[in-house]
């Protein structure tokens, strides 16, 4: 063996002693903290201090450097289990307080420290007379500080929280109240003192958040969240008055500003979300109801000022504001019903109808509607509208009115029309003095044409015949009849102008036509003599006189013409009885008449009345010629029937 490994060897059982050594004396000190901690349990628990000797047994039983004492270790431990138990469970508890703590997770807090009360009255019930020894325990593990702690933590941070909402403007998170709520009155010093602190921080917030909410005009939202959040507060049996409080004093001031604004729209929206707010929460504010009624009333009474000042468009909007308050619809059908009367060509509008119309006029509650107007478009089609009761429009039209005719007026033919069946009369230019008429009758969502004529005018007489006066075509002296003929009207004739007269009377009758009968004795063309019980007169017209009986329609116009008639001619004289007979002694001067004297008188008297036939007295004629001569009238004949 060489010197080398001689020393080598020599040194590893050096080490190998000094390890030897180093364990020994681990294992001795090991050795001596046991027989020690085993002393000190000893002596803690003769001191009847359990909890710290629990401590102590627990140190020996985990030093396993040496069996020493072994079964007292197990009868103490035994003995001090129930300690040990709730040394663990606040252990962990305790453990975890601090855990969820730092993590600021306030519900996992809460959760753990209702858990530290379950244990605390479980084992005050539980472990007898060692129960005694859970606030030492605790204390032990400084379990009533770290939840104090943690606890001021979360007020200081919930508190902070209100700030931060308000100033990041979210208002529905109110989590940070109802957590201030859960800690425990003792963390505010008690209960007066939490109440006054949290009631005082909860008024502060919630004021803000109103009061930010009405200066962004956001009315209805302020008037939700009050009412969540006093649902909120009276779940949790907060009587929180300043919130009532302060949302009427906002609600109040926004609907005076809506007064002020002349916004009758937006205060009527407003007035019932206040109304209805009020309803949901059960409440009454009687000034303020009452200051809405008077200005929803003032408002009624200027949109009732304008319908009677036809200022309709305004009205009908004024009355839409209102009508989110309280129903309107009566007063605003109303006028917009005398809107639509007083400019009818609206009800084309509501008919759908497009572009511009002329001759537009109209009028209420006719022709079974509330409403109806008439009227022409750029296409000179004719139309008729009317508004029925439930707001609907029929509509009637006709295009065919002829384009190159240029219209005057249209209007209603109130002669014609009924309450079913109304007539619309267009009046066109004729390129004359006269008119072109047409006359359309509403059926059947159409104008159907019932006239149409070119005249100076018309009459409608009462059995609906049309008298038409200088019709185009006929004679201006001539008036033409129109009569209906089923659906529409047709020339039917002209209408007779003249007196049916006994030809005795015509000389009361001066250039005046009439019409007569009459015996021609022979007839002839143009000029031929006629007479009638003796009464003779002379007709002239370009017309063929047929001899014979025969009815004339003519006119005398005073001119007359000597005719000699035959006596034998003439009918028979009868005497007058009352007369005296020719020779008599007249009664006056007692001379002899000799009728001879004055033929003419015999002619009068017995065989022509002298108030129908003028004779001329200059002259003479002897009672036995073949003829006398009288003045016959003259009578232009227009016609023979």
């Amino acid at each position: 063996m060489t010197m080398k490994n001689t020393l080598t060897l020599r040194n590893l059982y050096l080490f190998l002693c000094i390890v030897l050594l180093l364990l020994i004396g681990y294992k001795g000190i090991h050795i001596y903290q046991k027989i020690e901690a085993m002393a000190q349990a000893e002596s803690l628990y003769a001191q009847k201090k359990l909890v710290q000797a629990e401590e102590w047994y627990q140190k020996a039983r985990n030093n396993r450097s040496l069996l020493y004492k072994k079964d007292l270790l197990a009868s103490r431990l035994q003995e001090l289990a129930p300690i040990t138990s709730m040394k663990e469970s606040l252990s962990s508890l305790d453990h975890r307080l601090s855990q969820v703590g730092e993590a600021g997770d306030f519900s996992g807090f809460m959760n753990v420290y209702a858990e530290l009360l379950e244990a605390e009255e479980k084992f005050s019930e539980q472990q007898g007379s060692y129960a005694s020894y859970y606030d030492e325990i605790a204390a032990f593990y400084g379990i009533p500080d770290d939840v104090k702690r943690i606890f001021l933590q979360f007020i200081d941070l919930f508190t902070r929280r209100a700030d931060e909402l308000l100033e990041e403007q979210q208002y529905e998170d109110n989590s940070f109240k109802w957590n201030l709520l859960r800690i425990p009155d003792s963390f505010y010093g008690g209960e007066k003192q939490k109440d006054e602190k949290l009631l005082r921080l909860f008024q502060r917030y919630d004021e803000m958040v109103l009061t930010r909410m009405a200066g962004a005009g956001q009315y209805t939202d302020l008037l939700n969240w009050s009412q969540s959040m006093g649902s909120e507060y009276a779940s949790r049996s907060i009587s929180a008055a300043w919130l009532n409080r302060k949302t009427d004093e906002l609600a109040y001031a926004m609907l005076q500003r809506d007064v002020q604004r002349e916004q009758p729209a937006v205060f009527a929206a407003h007035a019932i979300g206040y109304r209805e707010y009020l309803e949901r929460n059960e409440r009454k504010n009687a000034e303020i109801m009452a200051y809405i009624q008077n200005e929803i009333h003032r408002w009624i009474a200027a949109a009732d000022a304008m319908v009677q000042s036809q200022n309709y468009e305004e009205a009908v909007a004024l009355y839409g504001a209102l009508s989110g308050y309280q129903d309107m619809s009566g007063k605003r059908q109303a006028a917009e019903l005398a809107w639509t009367i007083h400019d009818p060509i609206r009800l084309f509008q509501q008919a759908g109808l497009k572009g511009s119309f002329s001759y537009v006029s109209g009028g209420g509650n006719r022709f079974g509607g509330l409403a109806y107007a008439i009227g022409v478009d750029e296409g000179s089609i004719i139309y008729l509208a009317v508004l029925n009761a439930d707001e609907s429009v029929q509509l009637f039209q006709n295009p065919d009115y002829p384009s190159d005719v240029a219209i005057h007026e249209v209007s209603v033919e109130e002669s014609l029309s009924t309450e079913k069946n109304p007539v619309i009369l267009v009046e066109g230019a004729a390129g004359t003095d006269l008119v072109f008429y047409s006359a359309y009758e509403a059926r059947d969502s159409n104008l159907t044409p019932l006239f149409q004529f070119t005249a100076e005018g018309y009459q409608v007489m009462p059995d609906k015949s049309l008298l038409v006066t200088n019709l185009e075509g006929a004679s201006p002296d001539e008036i033409a009849i129109f009569e209906r003929q089923g659906d529409q009207y047709g020339f039917t004739g002209y209408q007779v102008q003249y007196t049916d007269i006994d030809i005795a009377d015509i000389e009361g009758y001066p250039n005046e036509k009439v019409r007569f009968s009459v015996h021609i004795p022979q007839g002839g063309y143009g000029e031929v003599i006629a007479e009638r019980d003796g009464y003779y007169i002379v007709l002239r017209g370009d017309l063929d006189f047929p001899a014979g009986s025969a009815t004339l329609i003519g006119t005398f116009h005073g001119e007359y013409q000597q005719l000699e008639i035959p006596v034998s001619s003439q009918p028979p004289a009868t005497p007058d009885p009352a007369e005296p007979e020719t020779g008599q002694v007249d009664g006056h001067d007692g001379d002899i008449r000799d009728d001879t004297e004055n033929p003419s008188d015999a002619v009068t008297t017995e065989e022509i009345n002298p108030e129908d036939i003028q004779q001329d007295h200059g002259e003479t004629a002897d009672s036995t010629s073949t003829g006398q001569l009288t003045q016959a009238p003259v009578i232009q004949v227009e016609s023979i029937e």
